[in-house]
């Protein structure tokens, strides 16, 4: 089984790499196909870091002395930097989101399709299990996640349903999400399935850290490639270059750390033959000079 299919991976390899010597990172390294793509344009010289916090993801598979693999949060970005003597990196990549393996891995609980216990943690070593994790958050802690990371109607009988029940299995979410929304629930669960994700994994949290890192080590006229699933993760990537640094008093404009370049989103034929990327915009960045 392939462990992840990536999105738009020929034309995000293509916007990150534009110096073959250079050195980037994989923040989100998953199977490792967009490493292999970035190793086939990078020169003897040139270096990749694939980062992963996911136990399973392949990482030590890859074979190749120009990658070195990291296990670890990508929010620990500057101090994996660091501890390899890292100062400056050409480029960065980051998928954001689940992997195929993880939502095809039914013990993990990433997917309502098969009953498992409700986990969805990305690293399974650390922190709580959905369910154990539920049980500890008020109602209302609840219903804004389901506002805010899934856009979902009816949010409050939601988080009202999960903290009179205690669901345990994903079965018992998608029961509770059937009693709520009727007809509808089927339309809803990956939206509600995806809130819980990003709140108990701090997601947004872990990316802002990743954004904020990105910004220190990625040289002038160097590249930051996202790939994003979600509004919010949507939200952090264009306060980068819509939010400005400074304001220039004597020339009278505002100085902005990066630029976008471009803006992508799947072809239907991609959409057809991986679904998962339906949701997904390929962003490309460019570091100014500051």
């Amino acid at each position: 089984m392939t462990y992840h299919r990536p999105v738009l991976a020929q034309a995000a390899v293509e916007a990150l790499v534009t110096e073959p010597g250079g050195t980037y990172v994989d923040a989100t390294f998953g199977g490792g196909g967009h490493s292999r793509l970035i190793l086939e344009r990078l020169a003897p010289e040139g270096r990749l870091l694939g980062i992963d916090q996911d136990p399973e993801a392949p990482l030590f598979e890859l074979a190749d002395p120009r990658f070195i693999p990291v296990r670890a949060n990508f929010c620990q970005l500057l101090q994996l930097l660091a501890e390899r003597g890292v100062q400056e990196i050409s480029g960065l990549l980051a998928d954001l989101g689940v992997s195929s393996h993880q939502l095809d891995t039914a013990e993990r609980g990433f997917s309502y399709r098969v009953e498992a216990p409700l986990d969805l943690r990305m690293d399974p070593t650390t922190g709580l299990p959905a369910y154990t994790w539920l049980a500890k958050q008020s109602e209302e802690t609840l219903t804004a996640l389901f506002r805010e990371y899934g856009d979902l109607p009816q949010a409050h009988r939601l988080a009202r349903a999960i903290r009179l029940h205690r669901p345990y299995t994903t079965t018992d979410l998608r029961n509770l999400a059937q009693a709520i929304y009727g007809y509808k629930a089927p339309a809803y669960l990956s939206q509600i399935f995806q809130a819980l994700r990003i709140a108990i994994n701090d997601e947004l949290g872990a990316l802002e850290e990743l954004l904020r890192a990105a910004t220190k080590v990625i040289r002038p006229q160097g590249r930051l490639v996202v790939l994003t699933y979600h509004s919010g993760e949507a939200r952090r990537i264009k306060s980068l270059y819509q939010t400005p640094l400074a304001h220039d008093h004597i020339y009278g404009h505002y100085r902005y750390a990066w630029k976008l370049l471009d803006k992508i989103h799947p072809t239907q034929q991609e959409i057809a033959e991986n679904p998962r990327s339906r949701s997904a915009t390929l962003w490309t960045l460019e570091k100014l000079p500051v």
